[in-house]
């Protein structure tokens, strides 16, 4: 694992040699791939592996392309993970106002849905000892995985549309199973989501405290880049995975307001470029939803908190933009309304998106003009 270097805020960084030499283009697909980074090996169970790099199209690399491109082509404005708010009736809601953005569900902890599978799993083989593995995942009760990961509409076209599911957990093999269950729902017909998202930005004492992800991964992006090759892995590598995250966390001082206005922000962004080149130094993600916005970790913050007292700092994403040109960046944080994406954007034209969360669920309509605003189209939906 490299370190990266103290750059100059004044100076754009070098690309470090541990980028350059693991992302490559696929010529055929169009996705990053990597040479030399090992693939996760870690005990996986059943299940087809998929690599990160590949000489030739597969299936999945055809599917996974095909949903990078409806990710690209909806990112310009989306609709941000929120605890109790997105889920599946809000996100028909939006998709009523709106036909292009991409909406987020929320966290869905992957402890939750690997216990919920292996335990039905467990049940199926009981009361069916003779079963194959291959019918025991064809068949196993789905009722409760359904509560988690069932999309609205999901029959009648076009469905929810472009979204992605965010799954927390700092474990691979959990993250791995959770994503193998995501794809049986998938083939059962109970959701087809455009894209796995890790959660690397939710503050939360229940998530970043006692749960150790959310925020907490910040400080170990080689554990990250584990986490998202598990997703990858687990989905079969049939879906596009990203990332949200915050530009940094409090770990290496207790904040206050008056001593974090002296932080050198140079070796603050430096910190976030490492994040940034470590997760995305093994080819899978390359795509990243940032909170301009330090997680408050080492003090009593709620997430209310850890959403207004930070200051914000658009100027690192319109960096990152600016040193990455490889990856894509959605701006969070703060945005409060449709006019403020489109200054955002224009202020950086290299900027992909704006994640917006609270103010959508504050006045939905009041985006009721981004498809035309933004993506210069009508509403495709007939009320």
């Amino acid at each position: 694992m490299f370190v990266s270097p103290v750059y100059s805020f004044l100076v754009t960084p070098p690309r470090s040699e541990t980028v350059r030499k693991a992302l490559r283009f696929s010529s055929r697909s169009g996705q990053r791939t990597c040479s030399s980074q090992p693939r996760l090996t870690a005990t996986i169970d059943e299940g087809s592996e998929t690599s990160a790099s590949t000489d030739a199209p597969t299936e999945a690399s055809t599917i996974r392309e095909q949903k990078y491109q409806e990710l690209m082509q909806t990112t310009t404005l989306s609709l941000a993970p929120m605890m109790e708010y997105t889920d599946r009736h809000f996100r028909k809601l939006i998709r009523l106002i709106s036909s292009n953005t991409l909406l987020y569900t929320e966290m869905v902890a992957a402890n939750a849905l690997a216990h919920e599978r292996a335990d039905s799993k467990a049940n199926y083989r009981m009361q069916h000892t003779a079963a194959s593995e291959e019918q025991v995942v064809a068949n196993y009760e789905d009722s409760y995985l359904r509560r988690f990961l069932a999309q609205s509409g999901i029959h009648v076209p076009p469905g929810e549309g472009a979204s992605v599911l965010q799954l927390g957990g700092s474990d691979p093999q959990q993250l791995y199973q959770a994503a193998q269950t995501v794809a049986e729902m998938s083939q059962r017909g109970h959701c087809d989501y455009t894209a796995l998202n890790l959660n690397c930005g939710c503050p939360s004492p229940k998530v970043a405290g006692k749960g150790c992800f959310g925020a907490a991964l910040m400080d170990d992006p080689g554990l990250v880049a584990q986490l998202t090759t598990a997703l990858h892995e687990g989905s079969q590598g049939k879906l596009p995975i990203t990332v949200k995250c915050r530009i940094g966390t409090d770990s290496e001082q207790a904040f206050n307001k008056a001593a974090y206005a002296e932080v050198d922000e140079g070796a603050e962004y430096a910190k976030l470029c490492r994040f940034i080149e470590e997760v995305a130094a093994p080819g899978i993600v390359t795509d990243f939803s940032v909170h301009a916005r330090i997680a408050v970790l080492q003090r009593k913050f709620s997430p209310a908190d850890n959403r207004k007292i930070p200051p914000l700092k658009y100027n690192y994403i319109r960096r990152l933009c600016e040193d990455y040109p490889e990856f894509t960046f959605s701006l969070n944080g703060g945005i409060e309304s449709l006019s403020q994406v489109q200054r955002e954007l224009e202020l950086c034209p290299k900027l992909k998106g704006v994640m917006v969360g609270r103010a959508w669920a504050a006045d939905p309509w009041s985006f009721s003009m981004s498809d035309s605003l933004l993506y210069g189209k009508d509403d495709d939906y007939e009320f």
